[in-house]
């Protein structure tokens, strides 16, 4: 369907543009240094961000990210009337996708990235700023984040027809750490659980037996008994990936832990967390027999993972909308 972006829509944000583009490098960290206020554990979605200690103003690799973004973002609304479509300059939509989806971005984030660009604009146009021109950049952004959405989909859609492939090497590798691992299940899998914790210590509001409890998570015995089963099922996974050619959970099912995981509110973000987590926990375990090939069949046997239960959330989303439109 063509995009429908009228004149003076077009002409609102070409002026407005027109003021900003005096400005790029100011304007362009102003707004990601808001997407980070809005939204802080963001700063874990960027590889350059989420080991720095540097303030992000000053990270240099921050700044030409952001200027890569803002104008980009700007450059698709002025073009968006006379394409009839979404255009982005030096990549491709499908790139966009396939980033996005890697790095678990989700509806709210498009959103908070919105919100810190009208922020933004409407900062740097002064009184020129009105709500017609706020509406005009609004639905330009939205068309943008609606075809970035589109191929993030695709990939999904196509990471969902093909049959895992996990090597014979990495099998080996999760198979010795595991041998490693299994000697010292509780202890790990407390250590497991409370990286996530220190990770992410918001998540303590998602587990009824922690939210409301002023025990040390260390002492907490439901924690201690839902860590074991986690981590173990998760090793577990991993280590039958090949031999099954599919994920494969004990005790449950997959369709169940999509539905826990939707009733709790579980996000892409908070995926990648318990990722880091996990090899944070395996590469304390295995010592000096850890190295990057390890590393990468943990992170590609727990993205299985992740993926196969992301499928059923959307499944039972999709069933619930099926439901309330009959």
């Amino acid at each position: 369907m063509a995009v429908i972006f009228t004149e003076k829509q077009e002409a609102l944000v070409k002026e407005s543009w027109e003021l900003m583009k005096l400005n790029i490098s100011d304007l362009s960290l102003q707004f990601f240094t808001t997407i980070l206020e809005i939204a802080p554990a963001a700063k874990a979605m960027f590889s350059f961000l989420k080991d720095s200690v540097v303030v992000p103003q000053n990270n240099p690799k921050l700044k030409a990210h952001a200027v890569k973004v803002f104008k980009m973002t700007c450059e698709a609304a002025i073009q968006l009337r006379e394409k009839g479509e979404v255009v982005v300059a030096e990549t491709t939509l499908k790139y966009l996708g396939s980033v996005h989806l890697k790095k678990g971005v989700a509806d709210p984030h498009f959103e908070v990235v919105k919100e810190a660009l009208l922020r933004t604009i409407k900062d740097a146009v002064g009184k020129k700023w009105s709500e017609e021109m706020q509406g005009a950049w609004a639905e330009a952004y939205d068309h943008l984040a609606a075809a970035i959405k589109a191929e993030m989909k695709e990939e999904m859609a196509l990471v969902h027809n093909v049959a895992v492939v996990f090597t014979e090497k990495q099998e080996a590798l999760v198979k010795e750490s595991w041998e490693l691992m299994k000697l010292n299940i509780p202890d790990l899998s407390l250590q497991f659980f409370t990286t996530i914790l220190e990770i992410a210590p918001a998540a303590k509001g998602m587990f009824s037996f922690l939210k409301d409890s002023d025990v040390v998570p260390q002492n907490n015995p439901k924690l201690k008994a839902h860590a074991v089963k986690v981590f173990k099922m998760t090793c577990e996974a991993a280590i039958q990936l090949r031999a099954k050619g599919e994920v494969v959970v004990a005790e449950t099912t997959l369709r169940n832990l999509g539905s826990v995981h939707l009733k709790k509110g579980v996000a892409d973000a908070h995926f990648e967390v318990v990722k880091e987590a996990l090899l944070r926990t395996i590469k304390d375990a295995v010592g000096k027999k850890w190295s990057e090939e390890m590393g990468g069949a943990w992170a590609e046997a727990y993205d299985h993972l992740a993926a196969a239960i992301k499928a059923e959330m959307k499944e039972e989303v999709a069933q619930v909308s099926n439901g309330h439109s009959n």
